[in-house]
């Protein structure tokens, strides 16, 4: 089966936890560090992406995240297809504390 854009989803993790206690940092790491565990990267603060090969998978995941969410939380869980993911567009200004990543280079395989 071939590989189509429109299958192969991209999972973000939109979130806001309260830190004021001792308590909600504790549930804010735990959160962001299941995030991390699995294979979810950093976009931003408190937005994680992660690659999924289907919408099933995707939504196994969803699923499987689902009781971790802090009590206090609220997050948010957006499905979008490869060629949605691939129209995104990101600025960043004079200042920004995030850069751009350097084009990869390319690899020669033969």
């Amino acid at each position: 089966m071939a590989i189509n854009g429109w299958r192969v989803m991209w999972v973000l993790a939109v979130f806001d936890v309260p830190v004021q206690t001792k308590e909600e940092r504790r549930a804010y790491t735990n959160f962001r560090k299941m995030l991390l565990k699995d294979n979810f990267i950093q976009h931003q603060y408190s937005v994680y992406l992660k690659h999924f090969p289907t919408m099933a998978t995707a939504q196994a995941e969803i699923d499987r995240l689902k009781p971790s969410v802090p009590d206090e939380g609220h997050v948010a869980f957006f499905m979008l297809t490869d060629k949605q993911y691939g129209m995104t567009r990101e600025f960043f200004g004079k200042n920004a504390t995030k850069r751009a990543p350097d084009e990869p280079d390319q690899i020669e395989l033969f």
